[in-house]
């Protein structure tokens, strides 16, 4: 029976699109959130605040 690898190209693009999301993660409570694109241009990295519990220890995952 042959062998046809056709869903791992499927797999390859859907790992690329994947990679380009951004999460941040929350390091007090552990809260983890993929800002709104509309969000993402509104705030530097260091401005970053955790919407759950209001600490500004967040880091980029």
């Amino acid at each position: 029976m042959p062998y046809y690898d056709n869903y791992e190209d499927d797999d390859s693009d859907y790992l690329d699109e994947e990679e380009d999301i951004v999460t941040y993660a929350c390091e007090d409570c552990d809260y983890r959130w993929t800002p709104e694109e509309s969000e993402e241009d509104d705030y530097s990295f260091e401005e970053l605040i955790c919407p759950m519990c209001g600490s500004s220890n967040v880091i980029e995952i």
